[in-house]
């Protein structure tokens, strides 16, 4: 109970824009992450695993009259012993040709009926990337497969910092689960922007699962350092995780996304997960 209250006080008190996507980029990247898994907070979860997840994107970017591309390439290496499912990632993103760099640690830590997800890690070759971020994020039972779940998550860059508020709902159904959120974003010196998210995970198969989701509303991506009702985006994304072998698993993704003024993301990602 002590670090459940530890957690939630945690949530409550930490509370380069005409060629790059500043904060907002990583905003895209939170929202199309996939609800987190709700396996851990199950009774007799996998334990005493290591994984890598390797995962690539590559994007077609239309930002007023100029023409581009984006891509990331993230390895994740992680480890599950009891109630603790730890990793380490690190990345690399290429927009426009300019390479940064991020390195992050974080752990989920499940109880009987919640888990707790903790993230901190920074960015170098600072150009468009945050120099330090953390993440908490706290879900707890309600009844059967319903969660309530809150999340915060700092960043600070070169020019100031920026907050994100999400609080939301899990439903984990069988093996299938859906999410929704409601998002608040504060940057340093402006107005404050709101957004929604809904996305869900579906067991099609016992070898195939499909996945989707869309957000819409305001500085999804903040291309232009608008006021945020000048700045209204959505995104949609979908793709295919499928079990080749037991403990390994490929995907294929895809989103589409859009921002007023004028700015058009299309992409395509692939990964494949590993177990030992």
């Amino acid at each position: 109970m002590t670090f459940r209250c530890i957690i939630v006080s945690f949530l409550l008190i930490t509370v380069f824009s005409d060629v790059y996507a500043l904060e907002q980029a990583e905003t895209e990247r939170l929202v199309r992450k996939v609800t987190p898994p709700l396996a851990i907070v199950e009774e007799k979860p996998e334990r005493d695993k290591w994984y890598v997840d390797s995962y690539y994107e590559k994007s077609d970017i239309l930002q007023g009259t100029r023409t581009g591309h984006w891509s990331e390439l993230t390895n994740r290496f992680g480890y599950v012993h009891d109630n603790i499912h730890g990793y380490l990632v690190i990345s690399q993103l290429d927009r426009f040709d300019v390479i940064n760099y991020t390195v992050n640690f974080g752990s989920y830590i499940s109880f009987k009926d919640s888990y707790a997800h903790l993230e901190a890690g920074f960015g170098w070759g600072i150009d468009y990337i945050y120099k330090f971020q953390s993440i908490a994020e706290y879900a707890h039972r309600i009844v059967k497969g319903l969660f309530w779940q809150v999340g915060y998550t700092y960043r600070n860059y070169s020019i100031g910092d920026t907050h994100l508020v999400y609080p939301g709902l899990i439903y984990d159904f069988g093996d299938h689960y859906m999410s929704a959120d409601y998002g608040i974003s504060f940057i340093d010196g402006r107005d404050t922007a709101h957004f929604g998210t809904v996305k869900g995970d579906f067991a099609i198969t016992k070898f195939l699962r499909w996945w989707a989701g869309m957000a819409f509303g305001e500085r999804l991506y903040d291309i232009n350092e608008l006021d945020a009702r000048e700045e209204f985006g959505y995104i949609l994304f979908t793709g295919l995780n499928i079990n080749i072998y037991k403990g390994v698993n490929a995907r294929v993704g895809y989103s589409y996304s859009t921002e007023d003024p004028k700015f058009i993301k299309r992409n395509i990602d692939f990964g494949l997960s590993v177990k030992f």
